[in-house]
Protein backbone atom coordinates (compact mmCIF):
# COMPACT_ATOMS: atom_id res chain seq x y z
CA UNK A 1 0.00 0.00 0.00
CA UNK A 2 1.67 3.26 -0.88
CA UNK A 3 -0.81 5.39 1.59
CA UNK A 4 -3.03 6.73 -1.45
CA UNK A 5 -6.01 7.63 0.38
CA UNK A 6 -7.95 5.73 -2.53
CA UNK A 7 -6.66 2.38 -1.03
CA UNK A 8 -8.15 3.26 2.50
CA UNK A 9 -11.34 0.73 3.32
CA UNK A 10 -12.81 2.92 5.50
CA UNK A 11 -13.93 7.06 5.76
CA UNK A 12 -10.89 8.83 5.59
CA UNK A 13 -10.98 11.73 7.85
CA UNK A 14 -7.16 12.34 7.20
CA UNK A 15 -3.61 11.05 6.54
CA UNK A 16 -0.24 11.86 8.83
CA UNK A 17 2.53 10.76 10.57
CA UNK A 18 3.17 10.68 14.21
CA UNK A 19 6.78 11.99 15.62
CA UNK A 20 6.70 8.75 17.89
CA UNK A 21 6.71 6.93 14.73
CA UNK A 22 7.90 9.04 11.80
CA UNK A 23 7.99 6.52 9.15
CA UNK A 24 4.78 4.98 9.57
CA UNK A 25 1.75 6.63 7.28
CA UNK A 26 -1.46 6.46 9.67
CA UNK A 27 -4.62 7.25 8.16
CA UNK A 28 -7.56 8.21 10.89
CA UNK A 29 -10.85 6.46 9.73
CA UNK A 30 -14.35 6.22 10.28
CA UNK A 31 -15.03 2.66 10.68
CA UNK A 32 -18.41 1.26 9.13
CA UNK A 33 -17.96 -2.01 11.86
CA UNK A 34 -16.04 -3.06 14.47
CA UNK A 35 -17.35 -6.38 15.53
CA UNK A 36 -16.20 -9.19 13.41
CA UNK A 37 -16.64 -13.01 13.46
CA UNK A 38 -14.01 -15.20 13.19
CA UNK A 39 -15.85 -18.75 13.74
CA UNK A 40 -14.59 -19.64 10.47
CA UNK A 41 -10.94 -20.34 12.00
CA UNK A 42 -10.29 -23.54 14.11
CA UNK A 43 -7.77 -21.69 15.85
CA UNK A 44 -9.46 -18.85 17.11
CA UNK A 45 -10.87 -19.50 20.69
CA UNK A 46 -13.62 -16.49 20.60
CA UNK A 47 -16.76 -16.46 17.98
CA UNK A 48 -16.19 -12.26 17.64
CA UNK A 49 -12.86 -9.82 17.25
CA UNK A 50 -12.35 -6.59 17.01
CA UNK A 51 -9.44 -4.22 16.41
CA UNK A 52 -8.92 -0.39 17.04
CA UNK A 53 -6.34 -0.21 14.64
CA UNK A 54 -5.62 -2.19 11.03
CA UNK A 55 -2.52 -2.74 9.72
CA UNK A 56 -2.00 -2.69 5.81
CA UNK A 57 1.23 -2.96 4.72
CA UNK A 58 3.35 0.26 5.43
CA UNK A 59 -0.10 1.40 6.71
CA UNK A 60 -2.26 1.44 9.46
CA UNK A 61 -5.66 2.85 9.72
CA UNK A 62 -6.83 4.31 13.32
CA UNK A 63 -10.06 3.71 13.98
CA UNK A 64 -11.58 6.94 15.67
CA UNK A 65 -14.88 6.36 16.11
CA UNK A 66 -14.45 2.70 17.45
CA UNK A 67 -16.19 2.78 20.88
CA UNK A 68 -19.46 4.07 19.26
CA UNK A 69 -19.76 1.94 16.57
CA UNK A 70 -19.26 -0.80 18.69
CA UNK A 71 -22.02 0.69 20.95
CA UNK A 72 -24.31 0.69 18.47
CA UNK A 73 -23.31 -2.96 17.19
CA UNK A 74 -24.05 -4.38 20.49
CA UNK A 75 -27.53 -2.74 21.34
CA UNK A 76 -28.66 -4.92 18.36
CA UNK A 77 -31.21 -7.39 19.70
CA UNK A 78 -29.83 -10.05 17.80
CA UNK A 79 -26.30 -9.74 20.12
CA UNK A 80 -25.82 -12.82 22.03
CA UNK A 81 -23.23 -10.95 24.47
CA UNK A 82 -20.52 -13.90 23.38
CA UNK A 83 -16.90 -13.45 24.36
CA UNK A 84 -15.30 -10.95 22.74
CA UNK A 85 -11.43 -10.79 21.50
CA UNK A 86 -9.70 -7.62 21.51
CA UNK A 87 -6.06 -7.89 19.80
CA UNK A 88 -6.14 -10.96 18.01
CA UNK A 89 -6.81 -10.16 14.21
CA UNK A 90 -5.21 -5.79 14.29
CA UNK A 91 -2.45 -4.67 15.67
CA UNK A 92 -1.85 -4.46 19.17
CA UNK A 93 -4.23 -2.37 20.75
CA UNK A 94 -1.90 -1.51 23.78
CA UNK A 95 0.88 -0.23 21.31
CA UNK A 96 2.54 2.85 19.81
CA UNK A 97 -0.42 4.73 19.00
CA UNK A 98 -3.12 3.93 21.25
CA UNK A 99 -1.32 6.21 24.01
CA UNK A 100 -1.78 8.82 21.44
CA UNK A 101 -5.37 8.22 20.66
CA UNK A 102 -6.77 6.32 23.64
CA UNK A 103 -9.17 3.74 21.47
CA UNK A 104 -9.23 1.87 24.59
CA UNK A 105 -10.63 2.74 27.39
CA UNK A 106 -14.06 3.48 25.18
CA UNK A 107 -14.25 0.12 23.42
CA UNK A 108 -13.50 -1.62 27.35
CA UNK A 109 -16.38 0.50 28.62
CA UNK A 110 -19.08 -0.57 25.55
CA UNK A 111 -17.96 -4.08 25.73
CA UNK A 112 -18.73 -3.95 29.59
CA UNK A 113 -22.16 -1.76 29.29
CA UNK A 114 -23.03 -4.38 27.23
CA UNK A 115 -22.50 -7.13 29.14
CA UNK A 116 -20.20 -8.61 26.90
CA UNK A 117 -17.30 -10.55 28.00
CA UNK A 118 -13.61 -9.48 26.81
CA UNK A 119 -10.42 -11.34 26.14
CA UNK A 120 -7.68 -8.26 25.72
CA UNK A 121 -4.12 -9.91 23.77
CA UNK A 122 -1.68 -6.93 24.28
CA UNK A 123 2.36 -7.37 24.67
CA UNK A 124 2.58 -3.72 26.42
CA UNK A 125 2.89 -2.56 29.69
CA UNK A 126 0.83 0.30 28.47
CA UNK A 127 -2.09 -1.97 29.25
CA UNK A 128 -1.53 -0.75 33.74
CA UNK A 129 -3.09 2.41 32.33
CA UNK A 130 -6.59 1.27 32.16
CA UNK A 131 -6.00 -0.90 35.55
CA UNK A 132 -8.74 1.26 37.12
CA UNK A 133 -10.75 0.64 34.56
CA UNK A 134 -10.23 -3.06 33.97
CA UNK A 135 -10.73 -4.14 37.74
CA UNK A 136 -13.98 -2.18 37.80
CA UNK A 137 -15.41 -3.86 34.93
CA UNK A 138 -14.04 -7.30 36.09
CA UNK A 139 -16.91 -6.86 38.68
CA UNK A 140 -19.76 -6.74 36.17
CA UNK A 141 -18.10 -8.99 33.39
CA UNK A 142 -15.81 -11.55 32.58
CA UNK A 143 -12.13 -9.95 31.66
CA UNK A 144 -9.32 -11.84 30.75
CA UNK A 145 -5.61 -10.04 30.11
CA UNK A 146 -3.48 -12.04 27.72
CA UNK A 147 -0.02 -10.69 28.00
CA UNK A 148 2.84 -11.63 25.45
CA UNK A 149 6.23 -12.51 26.71
CA UNK A 150 8.31 -14.15 24.16
CA UNK A 151 11.35 -14.57 26.47
CA UNK A 152 14.17 -13.14 28.69
CA UNK A 153 16.67 -11.66 26.47
CA UNK A 154 16.14 -8.29 25.92
CA UNK A 155 17.53 -8.48 22.33
CA UNK A 156 15.70 -11.39 21.13
CA UNK A 157 12.29 -9.83 22.51
CA UNK A 158 12.71 -7.16 20.44
CA UNK A 159 13.39 -9.12 17.40
CA UNK A 160 10.31 -11.52 18.23
CA UNK A 161 8.18 -8.18 18.89
CA UNK A 162 9.27 -4.77 17.77
CA UNK A 163 6.83 -3.10 18.92
CA UNK A 164 6.46 -4.81 22.56
CA UNK A 165 7.68 -3.97 25.65
CA UNK A 166 10.67 -5.33 27.81
CA UNK A 167 10.48 -8.50 29.12
CA UNK A 168 10.95 -6.80 32.38
CA UNK A 169 8.18 -4.16 31.84
CA UNK A 170 5.88 -7.18 30.25
CA UNK A 171 6.84 -9.99 33.83
CA UNK A 172 6.25 -6.24 36.46
CA UNK A 173 2.74 -5.74 34.20
CA UNK A 174 2.00 -9.65 35.13
CA UNK A 175 2.64 -8.90 38.76
CA UNK A 176 0.60 -6.12 38.58
CA UNK A 177 -2.25 -7.32 36.80
CA UNK A 178 -2.60 -10.69 39.44
CA UNK A 179 -2.20 -8.32 42.51
CA UNK A 180 -5.28 -6.25 40.96
CA UNK A 181 -6.94 -9.42 41.00
CA UNK A 182 -7.25 -10.28 37.05
CA UNK A 183 -5.68 -12.93 37.14
CA UNK A 184 -3.54 -12.62 33.93
CA UNK A 185 -2.94 -15.00 31.31
CA UNK A 186 0.81 -15.37 29.68
CA UNK A 187 1.20 -16.44 26.13
CA UNK A 188 5.12 -16.94 25.53
CA UNK A 189 4.68 -16.00 21.82
CA UNK A 190 6.38 -16.36 19.30
CA UNK A 191 8.58 -19.30 20.31
CA UNK A 192 11.90 -18.88 18.26
CA UNK A 193 13.24 -22.17 17.12
CA UNK A 194 16.92 -23.07 18.27
CA UNK A 195 16.89 -19.64 19.63
CA UNK A 196 14.46 -19.02 22.94
CA UNK A 197 13.00 -22.27 23.32
CA UNK A 198 15.66 -23.98 25.78
CA UNK A 199 14.68 -26.43 28.39
CA UNK A 200 16.51 -24.72 30.53
CA UNK A 201 15.48 -20.84 29.40
CA UNK A 202 11.93 -21.98 29.18
CA UNK A 203 12.42 -23.59 32.99
CA UNK A 204 13.61 -19.86 34.14
CA UNK A 205 10.91 -17.86 32.42
CA UNK A 206 7.59 -20.07 33.43
CA UNK A 207 9.69 -19.79 37.48
CA UNK A 208 9.67 -15.97 36.72
CA UNK A 209 5.79 -16.23 35.33
CA UNK A 210 4.74 -18.23 37.72
CA UNK A 211 6.20 -15.91 40.62
CA UNK A 212 4.73 -12.61 39.29
CA UNK A 213 1.27 -14.33 39.43
CA UNK A 214 0.61 -15.68 36.12
CA UNK A 215 -2.78 -17.65 36.14
CA UNK A 216 -1.85 -19.98 33.47
CA UNK A 217 0.48 -19.65 30.19
CA UNK A 218 0.04 -21.17 26.15
CA UNK A 219 2.88 -21.15 23.62
CA UNK A 220 2.75 -20.29 20.27
CA UNK A 221 5.47 -20.67 17.76
CA UNK A 222 6.77 -18.11 15.52
CA UNK A 223 4.58 -18.04 12.22
CA UNK A 224 6.82 -16.99 8.86
CA UNK A 225 4.87 -14.67 6.38
CA UNK A 226 3.87 -10.99 6.50
CA UNK A 227 3.80 -10.55 10.07
CA UNK A 228 7.56 -11.19 10.52
CA UNK A 229 8.57 -10.03 7.33
CA UNK A 230 12.34 -10.53 6.99
CA UNK A 231 13.23 -12.74 9.45
CA UNK A 232 14.78 -15.33 7.93
CA UNK A 233 17.36 -12.44 6.50
CA UNK A 234 17.95 -11.41 10.03
CA UNK A 235 18.51 -15.10 10.99
CA UNK A 236 21.07 -15.39 7.72
CA UNK A 237 22.70 -12.21 9.20
CA UNK A 238 22.97 -13.05 12.65
CA UNK A 239 23.16 -16.60 13.05
CA UNK A 240 23.95 -18.27 9.59
CA UNK A 241 24.59 -21.56 11.21
CA UNK A 242 20.55 -21.98 11.92
CA UNK A 243 19.07 -21.29 8.24
CA UNK A 244 19.40 -24.69 7.40
CA UNK A 245 17.33 -26.08 10.40
CA UNK A 246 14.47 -23.82 9.72
CA UNK A 247 14.50 -24.60 6.16
CA UNK A 248 13.61 -28.30 7.85
CA UNK A 249 11.67 -27.06 10.25
CA UNK A 250 8.90 -24.68 8.08
CA UNK A 251 9.92 -26.06 4.24
CA UNK A 252 8.19 -23.53 2.07
CA UNK A 253 5.80 -23.10 4.35
CA UNK A 254 4.98 -20.22 7.40
CA UNK A 255 4.26 -22.66 10.21
CA UNK A 256 6.66 -25.09 11.89
CA UNK A 257 6.50 -28.59 11.61
CA UNK A 258 4.33 -31.08 13.60
CA UNK A 259 6.83 -32.90 15.08
CA UNK A 260 8.66 -29.82 16.48
CA UNK A 261 5.31 -28.71 17.78
CA UNK A 262 5.01 -32.58 19.52
CA UNK A 263 8.40 -32.47 20.86
CA UNK A 264 8.07 -29.26 22.54
CA UNK A 265 4.91 -30.27 24.07
CA UNK A 266 6.58 -33.03 25.84
CA UNK A 267 9.69 -31.14 26.84
CA UNK A 268 7.23 -28.08 28.69
CA UNK A 269 4.05 -30.26 30.00
CA UNK A 270 6.52 -31.05 33.57
CA UNK A 271 7.73 -27.42 33.69
CA UNK A 272 4.34 -25.89 33.08
CA UNK A 273 2.87 -28.61 35.66
CA UNK A 274 6.31 -28.17 38.19
CA UNK A 275 5.38 -24.39 38.26
CA UNK A 276 2.00 -24.10 38.85
CA UNK A 277 0.63 -22.62 35.14
CA UNK A 278 -1.54 -25.88 34.31
CA UNK A 279 -5.44 -24.99 33.38
CA UNK A 280 -7.39 -26.12 35.88
CA UNK A 281 -9.01 -29.57 34.68
CA UNK A 282 -13.01 -28.66 33.43
CA UNK A 283 -13.00 -25.11 33.79
CA UNK A 284 -13.07 -22.63 31.40
CA UNK A 285 -10.41 -19.98 30.76
CA UNK A 286 -11.22 -16.21 29.55
CA UNK A 287 -9.22 -17.71 25.90
CA UNK A 288 -10.44 -21.10 25.31
CA UNK A 289 -13.80 -22.92 24.44
CA UNK A 290 -15.26 -25.09 27.24
CA UNK A 291 -12.96 -28.07 28.00
CA UNK A 292 -10.89 -29.91 30.13
CA UNK A 293 -6.94 -29.61 29.88
CA UNK A 294 -6.75 -33.52 29.26
CA UNK A 295 -9.03 -33.23 26.19
CA UNK A 296 -7.57 -29.84 24.82
CA UNK A 297 -4.30 -31.75 24.78
CA UNK A 298 -6.01 -34.98 23.06
CA UNK A 299 -6.98 -32.25 20.33
CA UNK A 300 -4.27 -30.46 19.71
CA UNK A 301 -1.85 -33.61 19.64
CA UNK A 302 -4.55 -35.21 17.20
CA UNK A 303 -4.19 -32.23 15.13
CA UNK A 304 -0.78 -32.46 15.22
CA UNK A 305 -0.14 -35.73 13.85
CA UNK A 306 -2.97 -35.56 10.91
CA UNK A 307 -0.50 -36.09 7.71
CA UNK A 308 -0.66 -33.16 5.49
CA UNK A 309 -2.02 -30.16 6.87
CA UNK A 310 -0.65 -27.21 7.12
CA UNK A 311 -2.55 -25.75 10.67
CA UNK A 312 -0.04 -24.55 13.56
CA UNK A 313 -0.28 -25.73 16.56
CA UNK A 314 -1.27 -22.80 17.92
CA UNK A 315 -2.12 -23.26 22.10
CA UNK A 316 0.57 -26.17 23.10
CA UNK A 317 -0.82 -25.85 26.94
Amino acid sequence: MNGSPALVTADLVRTLRHPEAPRLTVHEVLAAAMLRSVTVDRSHPHDFAIETMAPDEDCVQVKLNAAAVLRRELRRRSWKRSAVAIGTTGLDPYGLLEERYRLMPGVISALAEADTPMVVHTGSDLVLRDLSLLRLVRHAVPVTVSLTVPCLDDDLSRRADPGGSAPASRIEAVRVLAEAGLEPHVRIAPLLPCLTDATSALDELLGRLANAGAQRVSVSMLQLGAEHDGYLDWLANEHPALLRRYRSLYGRGEFVQHDYAVRLRERMTPLVRAHGLESPGGEQSGDERPADADELRARAMADAMRENQAEPALTLF
